[in-house]
């Protein structure tokens, strides 16, 4: 396993807000081992999982008055520190950890997400983690999970569409390992 892994992903660096520190360290990369047993499709095989996070897992978009943050932000998505999905953000790790015993959905801009349902989340509210699985060019026998988003929605305007359609996590690792992506069901 290459010693470099990690070098294209970001290590947000702690956040200081009128010297309150907000540490970052649960969203600096990480990996870890999925065993996959044999199939009559697929054959038995270590992965190392990697995982990155973009700033929209603890960022919000900026509204019209506000300076948006210039490590958080690119040219057509200003971002600015958000105390309330940062909170939430420490489930992330745990979540992403355990994908391979929940249920991941297609979400609608061909990424995949999970549903939790945080106790400090409000009644008729989900907590969506989105996330891409990509394979790795230097390793084939690794992925790379990356977790684009995390926010608080309404059910009632879900982002997978009227019916949630599941996928796999072990569909999506194997499938990524081969380099080709799941269809998404009708």
């Amino acid at each position: 396993m290459s010693a470099n892994w990690a070098r294209r992903l970001t290590r947000w660096p702690a956040h200081i807000n009128a010297g309150q520190v907000f540490d970052m360290s649960h969203v600096h990369p990480f990996r870890y081992s999925l065993k996959l047993a044999e199939t009559p499709v697929y054959p038995a095989r270590e992965v190392d999982v990697r995982v990155g996070f973009s700033a929209h897992t603890f960022t919000r978009s900026c509204k019209q008055d506000e300076e948006p943050h210039a490590a958080y932000s690119r040219e057509n998505d200003l971002r600015v520190f958000c105390e309330s999905r940062y909170a939430l953000s420490k489930w992330v790790p745990d979540v992403i950890r355990n994908l391979d015993g929940r249920d991941c959905f297609y979400g609608n801009r061909d990424n995949y997400l999970v549903i939790e349902l945080p106790e400090i989340v409000t009644p008729g509210f989900q907590y969506w983690i989105f996330f891409d699985v990509r394979p790795v060019d230097d390793d084939p026998n690794a992925i790379l999970v990356f977790v684009q988003s995390a926010y608080v929605g309404s059910v009632d305007r879900p982002p997978y569409g009227r019916r949630p359609k599941r996928v796999g996590f072990r569909v999506l690792v194997n499938l990524a390992l081969r380099r080709r992506r799941p269809k998404r069901p009708p």
